[in-house]
């Protein structure tokens, strides 16, 4: 993801570059719906980041982390909606067995 041009800060799965998110990397064990469903830990940091990427527009390059260890990319992404709501986190957090989860993000892909 080099060609982002991201200023390599973390969070590193939410590539960014001058206050916007420029690019997502997920991996299927902490994200399991990627790329249609991100899953925002609690960090402050992955918080703010996961907000501005909730309040901008436009869609970003997606890549999910395989089983071999190698990165995919899906295509470009676009968040479609987001949630916190303590019941959807909860049944995220039961399927994944994260305790971090702040913000579920469903994320659709752009032609």
């Amino acid at each position: 993801m080099d060609e982002t041009g991201a200023d390599g800060t973390p969070p590193f799965y939410l590539l960014h570059r001058e206050g916007k998110v420029v690019a997502g990397c997920f991996t299927l064990e902490l994200n399991p719906g990627a790329p249609a469903v991100f899953l925002a830990g609690d960090g402050p940091q992955v918080r703010g980041w996961a907000d501005i990427f909730c309040a901008q527009t436009g869609s970003i390059p997606v890549c999910v982390k395989s089983g071999l260890g190698e990165w995919l990319c899906c295509g470009n992404f676009k968040q479609v909606c987001s949630s916190t709501d303590p019941g959807e986190i909860a049944r995220h957090s039961a399927q994944t067995s994260r305790t971090d989860i702040y913000k579920i993000i469903h994320l659709e892909e752009v032609a």
